[in-house]
C-alpha cells in the first residue's frame, strides 16, 4: 500500500511539472531525452524505440491524456521485416567429394536442389545485339552458373547495360527451366557488396541464388551432378506507435502525429553518412516534431478548444517507408467515424532568421486558407505546397481522404547523419510553430468539418526525380513480388491508364518489376513522350495497359 502511495504521489508530482513547465524549456528536455546516446538513434524494432516509446507515453499520461492504443493502453503495435539473415547451410556439394560455401544473394530463395551444372556465360539473352548466352544450351532442370558484369563490363556506355541486372539474369535462367543460379565475378571493377546486403527487404524469388569463388566454379563444373542449398530467411521484428487522446466527447476527430523512430546506426539504410557505424541520434529527424506534439498536447489538454476531439500519435517505421503511419490509418482509425484532419510534424527544429516555415498539404482542403493571415501575423514566411503525399506520415491519412498538413523547416548538412545532434536544435523556434499551430486549431475548433480536396501532385524542383513518372504512390511495406500501389495521383499516366490504388505492377514495358529496385530501374529507361504498357496484378487477375509517359 505504501508503494502505491508513493507511485501515485510521484506520478502527481510528474503531472504538476510538466503542466508548469516553460514551453521552450520543457521542448529543449525532450529533444535532448530522445536526441540522446542512450536510444541508440531509436530505430524501429530496436531497444532504444523501446525506452523512447515508453518514454512518449509517460509524457501524454503526465500531461492528462487517455490512451488510445490497442487493449485500452498506449501502444500499437505492428510487425515489419527487418532485412535477412543467411544460415551456415548456404554451400553447393559433390558428395563424398567436396563442400563450396557460398553466399546467397540478398533476393536469394531457400531450399535444395540436385542437378547437372552448366555454365551460361553471362547468362545474357539480347537478341537485338545477336547475343544469347543460352544459344545451344538446355539448362531445362539445371543449376545454372554465370558470370557478374557483361562481355564489355558495366561502364555506362557498353551496349549490354541493360542486361547486367542480377535479378534479370535470375528471371531468364528461370524462364529457361533453371532450378538453381550460381554467380562468380571475374570483372576486377565489379564490386558484390550489394548483393549480399541483408537489410534489403526485397522479395526473394523460388530457387536458391548463390555467390561463390571463380576458382569453385571451375572445379565444380567438374561433376556430372551438384547439390546447392541455400538457406536465406527474413527477419520479422515489432514497431510501437504511441496513442493517446483528449476526449472532448465531440462528433468528430483531429489527428495530430509526428514520428519518432530514426536511423540507430545507419544498419537499415538511409543513412548518407560514410564511415564506421555510429549513433544517428535525429534530433531534428524527428525528435522535434515529438517535442512540439508533446508541448502541443499539454496546452490543447487545458484550453476552452472542446468542438474536437484530439488523437496525439508518435509514429514508429517512418525512416523504413511509413510503416507506423500506414499501420495506425488502417487499424486506430474507425472506419465509421469523422476524422476532421491530420497534422504532421517532421523536422520542425530548423527554424533560422528568415523564419521560413514549409508546409506541405496546403491543397487539401480550402480551410487552410486561415494560416495564411495567422503565420503573417507571427512573422512566419510560408512556404507551401498543394499535394497530400509526400515522403511522410501525413501521406498515410491523406490516402483515407482526410485533409492534411506537414510543416517542415527545411533540409540540411546533418540530415540523415550522426550530426544531427540536440544543440542544433532551435527550441524557441519549435515554440513558435507550436503556437502558430494552436492558432490554427482554435480558429477552427468552432467551425463543421473542413473540406477534403484530392490535390494533384507536386512536383518539386529540389527533389530527385526521374525523366519520367507513373504518378503513383508506392506501399513501401508491400513484402510480395512486384511494386504495390498505395495511391494514384490525378492527371498522371497511370491515372490516364486506369492504374488503382491495390494494384501490383509486375513489368513495365517488358522490364521485370520484382520489386521497388525494379521499378526505378524500368522506369530510368524512359523518356518523356514514350508509350509502352504495364503488366499489373488486380484481385488476382494479371491485366495489361497502354501507358504513355
Amino acid at each position: 500500500m505504501y508503494m502505491k502511495l508513493m507511485s501515485y504521489a510521484l506520478v502527481l508530482l510528474l503531472t504538476s511539472y510538466v503542466k508548469a513547465q516553460n514551453p521552450v524549456t520543457y521542448i529543449e528536455e525532450q529533444v535532448s531525452f530522445l536526441a540522446d546516446d542512450r536510444l541508440e538513434g531509436r530505430a524501429t524494432g530496436s531497444k532504444g524505440e523501446e525506452i523512447a516509446a515508453n518514454y512518449i507515453a509517460g509524457q501524454f499520461a503526465a500531461a492528462g491524456l487517455q490512451p488510445a492504443g490497442e487493449n485500452k493502453g498506449f501502444f500499437q503495435v505492428f510487425d515489419f521485416a527487418a532485412g535477412k539473415q543467411a544460415s551456415n547451410s548456404n554451400y553447393v556439394e559433390v558428395p563424398g567429394v567436396t563442400i563450396v560455401k557460398g553466399n546467397p544473394i540478398y533476393f536469394s530463395g531457400s531450399g535444395k536442389v540436385t542437378a547437372p551444372l552448366v555454365s551460361v556465360g553471362y547468362g545474357i539473352t539480347a537478341m537485338e545485339l545477336n547475343y544469347d548466352d543460352y544459344e545451344g544450351i538446355d539448362v531445362q532442370g539445371k543449376i545454372v552458373c554465370m558470370q557478374l558484369s557483361t562481355p564489355e563490363g558495366t561502364h555506362p556506355h557498353t551496349k549490354f547495360l541493360d542486361y547486367a541486372d542480377e535479378r534479370s539474369k535470375v528471371a531468364r535462367a528461370m524462364e529457361a527451366g533453371a532450378v538453381a543460379v550460381l554467380f562468380y565475378n571475374t570483372d576486377e571493377n565489379y564490386t558484390t557488396d550489394q548483393l549480399l546486403d541483408y537489410s534489403n527487404n526485397a522479395s526473394q524469388e523460388s530457387i536458391p541464388v548463390l555467390l561463390l569463388d571463380r576458382n569453385n566454379i571451375e572445379q565444380l563444373l567438374k561433376y556430372p551432378e551438384v547439390n546447392v542449398c541455400s538457406d536465406l530467411q527474413v527477419v520479422r521484428k515489432n514497431g510501437k506507435n504511441v496513442a493517446a487522446m483528449i476526449n472532448n466527447k465531440a462528433a468528430c476527430t483531429i489527428v495530430i502525429g509526428a514520428h519518432y523512430d530514426h536511423l540507430g546506426y545507419g544498419e537499415s539504410g538511409g543513412s548518407l553518412y560514410r564511415g564506421e557505424p555510429a549513433i544517428h541520434n535525429g534530433a531534428d529527424d524527428n525528435a522535434s516534431g515529438i517535442a512540439l506534439i508533446l508541448q502541443l498536447a499539454k496546452d490543447l489538454a487545458s484550453s476552452n478548444n472542446k468542438g474536437y476531439n484530439y488523437v496525439f500519435i508518435a509514429f514508429s517505421g517512418e525512416e523504413l517507408g511509413l510503416y507506423g503511419s500506414k499501420s495506425a490509418a488502417e487499424k486506430l482509425l474507425d472506419k465509421d467515424a469523422c476524422y476532421n484532419y491530420m497534422l504532421n510534424f517532421d523536422m520542425v527544429g530548423r527554424l533560422d532568421s528568415t523564419r521560413q516555415l514549409i508546409v506541405n498539404g496546403f491543397g487539401t482542403s480550402g480551410a487552410w486558407s486561415k494560416l495564411e493571415s495567422l503565420a503573417k501575423a507571427q512573422q512566419f514566411q510560408l512556404k507551401t505546397f498543394e499535394s497530400g503525399i509526400g515522403p511522410s506520415d501525413h501521406t498515410s491519412f491523406y490516402l483515407k481522404q482526410i485533409p492534411v498538413l506537414h510543416f517542415f523547416t527545411g533540409s540540411h548538412s546533418d540530415y540523415h547523419k550522426p550530426t544531427d545532434d540536440a544543440d542544433k536544435v532551435n527550441a524557441e523556434g519549435i515554440a513558435d510553430i507550436e503556437l502558430l499551430v494552436r492558432s490554427l486549431i482554435a480558429d477552427l475548433d468552432d467551425e463543421p468539418q473542413i473540406d477534403y480536396i484530392k490535390t494533384k501532385e507536386d512536383t518539386n524542383e529540389d527533389a530527385p526525380r526521374f525523366t519520367v513518372t507513373m504518378g503513383v504512390i508506392p506501399d513501401y511495406a508491400y513484402e510480395g513480388r512486384g511494386m504495390r500501389i498505395d495511391g494514384v495521383s490525378d492527371g498522371k499516366p497511370a491515372a490516364a491508364a486506369g492504374i488503382q490504388a491495390g494494384d501490383v505492377v509486375i513489368n513495365l514495358g517488358g522490364y521485370d518489376v520484382a520489386d521497388m529496385m525494379g521499378y526505378m530501374k524500368a522506369l530510368s529507361k524512359f523518356k518523356a513522350g514514350d508509350a509502352t504498357t504495364v503488366t499489373f496484378i488486380r484481385n488476382e487477375a494479371t491485366m495489361e495497359k497502354p501507358i504513355q509517359f
